[in-house]
């Protein structure tokens, strides 16, 4: 009994042997080979075209991703402006590395140069590297000189150099006349600053309200500055009190 005890014992010790043997072989050396073989230096591809980038790094079995555009006017438009991870840093194979592209030179935000004169509607946007392109003059109730309509909206992203077309007033056409303003007035006063004008009045139609004063204009169709033909009429409805 007690030499298959002592057998059991030599058995258990040679077995830790072995084990611990294989533990620190596999940890020491095996696995800091694979792990070694699996990484890569990361190259520096700013300032490569974002294609000759994407190739350089999958040639590497690193995956690229690409963010932005990013305006920077150092850069061509698809050049690689920044990277991350940096070069030069070792990193494992197919790890993403992010690649910011270039949008080329900063965009610009379209001012609003409605209501402007076309000399201060120019000097707006050409100091934000833009040209005026197209101006068209056109009939509008606007005074003659004034721009009253600009191609892109307020904000529109643009890139310098680009052109943007105006339409500017030669003012209204010969025998228009603008509207005048009848609310908060009695009908004979309105009718009264109608004649002045070379305009009627036109239909008159009645709302009750305990807010408003009776008898007194509280809206009128076409509104205050519209455009109408001499002799053409206004419409207006007047207050009244309940009773």
């Amino acid at each position: 009994m007690k030499k298959i005890i002592k057998k059991l014992i030599i058995i258990g010790f040679i077995l830790t042997v072995i084990f611990v043997g294989a533990f620190f072989g596999v940890n020491n050396y095996l696995m800091p080979s694979i792990v070694e073989s699996n990484e890569v230096e990361l190259p520096n591809v700013v300032g490569l075209n974002k294609m000759d980038a994407i190739r350089r790094l999958e040639a590497l079995n690193l995956t690229p991703v690409e963010v932005g555009p990013r305006y920077d006017s150092r850069y061509e438009t698809d050049e690689v402006i920044f990277q991350k991870p940096y070069s030069g840093t070792m990193v494992k194979e197919n790890r993403r590395v992010y690649i910011h592209i270039s949008g080329g030179e900063p965009l610009v935000k379209m001012p609003q140069v409605v209501n402007k004169t076309l000399r201060d509607a120019r000097v707006n946007i050409e100091r934000l590297g833009l040209f005026v392109g197209k101006v068209e003059e056109i009939l509008s109730e606007m005074p003659m000189g004034i721009v009253v309509e600009q191609e892109y909206l307020l904000e529109h992203k643009l890139e310098k150099g680009d052109s943007v077309d105006l339409k500017i007033s030669i003012g209204p056409q010969s025998g228009m006349v603008r509207v005048p303003n009848l609310i908060g007035k009695s009908v004979k006063a309105a009718v009264r600053i109608l004649q002045h004008s070379n305009l009627k009045l036109g239909e008159k139609s009645y709302i009750s309200s305990p807010s408003l004063l009776p008898n007194t204009i509280v809206s009128q169709t076409p509104s205050q500055d519209f455009l109408l033909n001499i002799g053409e009429s206004v419409d207006i409805v007047i207050s009244k009190s309940k009773r």
